[in-house]
C-alpha cells in the first residue's frame, strides 16, 4: 500500500509517499525517519511513541493521530494520507 506524507516544514529526509506490505502509523514513522539523523528526536526508541507531540500535528486524513481510537496503532489504508505541520508557538 502506499501513504502519502505532506509536510508544512522542509523536511528533506522524509519521503512524499511511503510503501508498506501494512502497518500502523507506528510502523510508518519508523519506516521514514527511522535512518534520517534526527529519529531519536522524533521517536522513543523504548516505546516507540512520538517524542515531538505538542511541536508539530499529526494528522491521518485529516484527524488528529491522539484523537484517533488507537492512536498511533491505528492500521493504514492504500491513499491514505499523514500531514505533518509544524506548530506555531509564540511569546514575548
Amino acid at each position: 500500500m502506499r501513504i502519502k506524507i505532506k509536510t508544512t516544514i522542509p523536511m528533506p529526509e522524509i519521503p512524499s509517499e511511503i510503501d508498506l506490505d501494512s502497518g500502523s502509523l507506528r510502523d510508518l514513522f519508523a519506516k521514514a525517519f527511522g535512518k534520517t539523523h534526527f529519529a531519536k528526536d522524533i521517536i522513543d526508541p523504548v516505546t516507540g511513541d512520538i517524542v515531538w507531540d505538542g511541536i508539530v500535528d499529526v494528522n491521518l486524513n485529516g484527524m488528529p493521530f491522539d484523537s484517533l481510537a488507537l492512536g498511533l496503532d491505528t492500521e493504514l489504508c492504500d491513499g491514505d494520507t499523514v500531514t505533518l505541520s509544524l506548530v506555531m508557538l509564540g511569546g514575548g
